[in-house]
């Protein structure tokens, strides 16, 4: 019997096709490059000299995260771009809780197969969010493994670095009992509780995905998989002008989960949810899956996607400035001692 010899495309990666991938984004890659980037694209190891200039003792800051089960819905809608902006808010927005500069990035995209013109889109997105927020795209990964993704399937995550000087850290040392909740709106459901959202909304037909709602300002699919919103340069204004004492970013867990991160032992959030905007895709997704008050808040933004802890003399002056540059801020709370649990909501 006359086989062909086994080769690596065979078996189900394509050098050839990673290689016409990489010079599809190339391009949107190096645009986000300054002249800290001594290493990017093709390089073994990214290399980055940061400016320490001014810095009495720089702090490196890392996170990583993952698009999750979103990016089914992605795939599904074709939306490739919008999970690569995805990515770059879902790590950023932990980065710059500390008061952190992000410096660069990276990512990880593991695929079924390597499709150039779907790669581009991904990482083109990632490489908009970056140079949106002036954070370098300084390296990555593509793995195309058949035999781990079915067909189409993708996973995407991200890593970040950025730098803060430590005597300008925000955190929980420097919170206190009476210092304000400022909430900054977030774009949507962001990347969190998407497997509780897919399961819900598994019944909605492809004409009431695409159906344009006015109450949602858009169809339910565009306003779903609107990408995270990145809050980076706001928290770059807001901590050059500001005393921000602590941030969170609002994640999986909600408000109830990720607001005691920002907090010291003894001290706990109290939260009007009364004064929480709530977007109509959060009332969809809990009517059409029947979910309880309680589960919404413990696993959704429900429309608060980072939080300023900041000190009641400089209250007023933080939210006036967010109103006058639509930052979308909201007065939503207090810190106060934490008799009753690390979160506690109040009327």
């Amino acid at each position: 019997m006359d086989e062909k010899p086994l080769t690596y495309e065979l078996a189900g990666v394509s050098i050839d096709a990673q290689d016409e991938t990489i010079a599809a984004f190339r391009e949107a890659v190096t645009r986000t490059h300054g002249a800290e980037v001594l290493a990017g694209v093709g390089a073994f190891g990214a290399a980055y000299a940061p400016q320490l200039a001014g810095l009495s003792e720089p702090v490196l800051v890392s996170s990583t995260d993952s698009v999750g089960t979103k990016t089914l819905l992605h795939k599904r809608f074709g939306t490739y771009a919008w999970a690569g902006q995805d990515i770059v808010g879902c790590v950023i927005n932990d980065v710059i809780a500390c008061g952190a500069r992000p410096l660069f990035f990276l990512d990880y995209l593991g695929l079924h197969k390597m499709e150039p013109t779907v790669v581009a889109q991904i990482v083109g997105g990632v490489a908009k969010g970056c140079g949106q927020i002036g954070c370098a795209l300084i390296g990555g990964e593509l793995a195309e493994m058949r035999d781990v993704y079915n067909a189409g399937d993708f996973d995407l995550a991200g890593f970040a670095v950025g730098l803060v000087d430590r005597e300008r850290m925000a955190g929980a040392h420097r919170v206190n009992a009476g210092d304000v909740l400022i909430g900054l709106k977030s774009s949507g459901v962001h990347c969190n509780g998407f497997s509780l959202a897919r399961h819900a909304l598994a019944q909605v037909t492809d004409e009431e995905w695409l159906a344009v709602d006015g109450q949602l300002g858009g169809t339910l699919r565009d306003v779903l998989l609107a990408p995270t919103r990145c809050y980076a340069n706001e928290m770059q204004e807001l901590t050059q002008r500001f005393d921000i004492a602590a941030a969170a970013h609002i994640s999986g867990g909600g408000l109830v989960d990720n607001l005691p991160r920002a907090l010291p032992d003894g001290l706990g959030a109290m939260v009007d949810r009364n004064r929480i905007e709530v977007p109509h895709v959060f009332d969809i997704i809990q009517r059409r899956g029947r979910i309880t008050d309680e589960e919404m808040w413990h696993v959704f933004n429900m429309g608060v996607g980072f939080v300023l802890v900041v000190k009641p003399s400089e209250a007023a002056g933080v939210k006036d400035y967010c109103d006058q540059h639509e930052f979308g801020a909201l007065l939503i709370g207090e810190v106060a001692a934490a008799a009753d649990g690390r979160f506690q909501w109040c009327e």
